[in-house]
């Protein structure tokens, strides 16, 4: 009768986590990532300015010597119109000014935001403030860039990673969706960096601290939709990452367990009961004949000594 078996076999289903499982949500956090920024990069709503431009014209009313002063700007100036600004394009909702030389996109008036492309004549005289401005700017461009591409190269390793399940395939995706994540902050500090130059920094035209109060008192700055498109596109991101090592872990406790259920089935159970001895292994042959018995096997038939020779009177 069987009393107790030394090992037991544990049927090895899918978990709840497993390994595709997170190698999905990975995968889908990624796409809507890289999605979600590619938006806030090519669309032009990161801040939004708003000028009560009705509100300066009751203005010039009430002070005549404004109006001289301010009428030419009022109608020219491009600070006197609410406009959104994006990465590379400047774009108006209402009231565009006059010979700006704008083009429609998707419905809107814009003009290029050609501060990346300053002649050098022109940088020469640029003041320090002016010239971290201008290469943050610029920066900012370049570490979305990279992110990107680190974001499309980690798709390249996962695809290749799924197929094989490979730990290191799978791992260097994560850690490639990390450096894509780590671009792209910097790209919106450097973002930061550049806005709160033109707010609290710079006083020369175009930037907030040269304007006339008028119009400081009548325009109102906020953050626009690409900009919060951006950063929910950068946490994708980096939760997608995460996943990934999720997926890593998975993938490796999946082959521990299958190696361990593989190794189970080859271990001999024992079904004798032996008192305290119950539930050891005994290997196979020893100290016994067949199974029977409890004396060595080559004494079975050679009783009559070591040699075989007969001895009476032993």
């Amino acid at each position: 009768m069987i009393r107790r078996t030394l090992f037991t076999v544990k049927k090895i289903g899918p978990p709840m986590f497993s390994s595709p499982l997170y190698l999905s949500l990975a995968s889908v956090f990624s796409l809507i990532g890289l999605g979600l920024v590619c938006l806030a990069v090519v669309t032009d709503n990161w801040v939004e300015v708003q000028v009560n431009r009705r509100e300066i014209i009751n203005s010039f009313k009430r002070e005549p010597e404004l109006s001289l002063r301010l009428q030419n700007a009022f109608g020219h100036n491009l600070i006197y119109f609410s406009r959104n600004f994006g990465l590379f394009n400047l774009c108006f909702p209402d009231t565009v000014p006059q010979d700006i030389g704008s083009f429609n996109k998707v419905g809107s008036i814009c003009i290029w935001n050609n501060e990346f492309m300053v002649p050098e004549s022109k940088k020469e005289h640029f003041t320090t403030n002016e010239l971290y401005r201008h290469y943050a700017a610029k920066a900012t461009i370049v570490a979305y860039v990279v992110g990107i591409v680190f974001v499309v190269l980690s798709f390249i390793m996962g695809l290749i990673g799924c197929w094989n399940r490979s730990k290191k395939f799978v791992v260097g995706t994560g850690i490639m969706l990390i450096l894509a994540g780590l671009f792209m902050s910097v790209a919106m500090l450097l973002w930061h960096y550049v806005a709160y130059s033109e707010r609290y920094t710079l006083d020369m035209e175009p930037y907030y601290k040269s304007w006339e109060p008028v119009l400081k008192l009548t325009s109102r700055h906020n953050y626009g939709w690409s900009y919060i498109v951006s950063w929910i596109g950068i946490g994708c991101i980096v939760i997608a990452s995460a996943f990934y090592f999720f997926a890593y872990a998975a993938v490796k406790k999946e082959e521990d367990e299958a190696l361990t259920a593989k190794h189970g089935a080859y271990m001999m159970p024992n079904y004798y009961d032996k008192g305290a001895g119950a539930g050891a292994i005994v290997p196979y042959n020893y100290n016994t004949y067949a199974g029977y018995g409890n004396y060595p096997y080559y004494n079975q038939y050679n009783t009559a000594g070591y040699y075989g020779y007969m001895t009476y009177g032993r």
